[in-house]
């Protein structure tokens, strides 16, 4: 048994060996500023089949903080997937049903936490104070901006501006206009899209949407697609998807877009 452990052991090895020293792909890429240092992003792939990334907070990149990582990547295609053998972490919507005697309206509230995990385990679930949760009932289009007083889209002059907002107070409660509610959607950072619920009672009156967000402390990078064309290495995603109209990295030495 241990020899054919170590036969498929080294199989793996060699093709993993073959696939990353024969690679294009190897090299450090980064959004480069002139003294040569990136400013937000610089991802290294090794030959060796590992990788180092140093890259802004993924989940709410408005608190500014680096994070770096270590791992392993394979190429396929067009693309690397760092870290193939870690499965995305997904968020998580609950909604719990009641009748409070409501005539012409319907209450809502929304709990918002936060699961960490460090080194791969659930080391703590904690709730939080979400800065901005998008949530719609029965149409999209019919959404609602839940943010905080002081909550701002930034101090650019051309920020967008948050319409249909409902600032919360420490409650999270709010109300809107009597209606049958067949099914409500929640948006906010670390979603990919909406995630939509369907109601058990439409003529439920209070709604109590609870919200997880999985976080790894470290942010590590599981499963991250990476399109390599070239020279450059589009790393931003939008909605969970690797977006080529976003901002590349380059690679190394590399003096510009051509």
């Amino acid at each position: 048994m241990k020899q054919i452990f170590y036969i498929i052991i080294s199989i793996f090895a060699i093709q993993l060996q073959a696939q990353t020293d024969s690679s294009e792909y190897i090299g450090t890429y980064g959004d480069w500023m002139l003294n040569g240092k990136a400013l937000t992003t610089e991802l290294e792939l090794k030959k060796d089949g590992t990788f180092e990334l140093r890259s802004v907070d993924n989940i709410y990149p408005r608190t500014f903080k680096d994070f770096t990582n270590k791992g392993t990547w394979i190429a396929k295609d067009d693309e690397v997937i760092l870290n193939p053998t870690l499965k995305k972490r997904k968020p998580l919507v609950k909604i719990t049903e009641k009748k409070i005697g409501l005539n012409d309206s319907i209450e809502v509230k929304v709990n918002h936490y936060n699961e960490y995990y460090e080194n791969g385990k659930l080391i703590e679930k904690k709730k939080t104070a979400f800065e901005i949760l998008t949530v719609y009932f029965n149409k999209k289009r019919k959404y609602k901006h839940l943010t905080r007083e002081w909550y701002d889209t930034g101090s650019c002059a051309w920020a967008p501006i948050i319409r249909n907002r409902i600032n919360l107070d420490s409650t999270n409660t709010f109300r809107i206009a009597k209606r049958d509610i067949e099914n409500i959607g929640v948006y906010t950072y670390g979603f990919t899209d909406f995630i939509e619920i369907p109601t058990e009672d439409k003529n439920s009156d209070h709604y109590e949407i609870e919200v997880t967000v999985p976080l790894d402390r470290e942010r590590m990078p599981r499963s991250k697609k990476v399109i390599i064309k070239g020279r450059r290495a589009y790393f931003y995603e939008s909605k969970g998807k690797v977006k080529k109209s976003l901002n590349p990295l380059y690679k190394k030495l590399d003096k510009g877009p051509k």
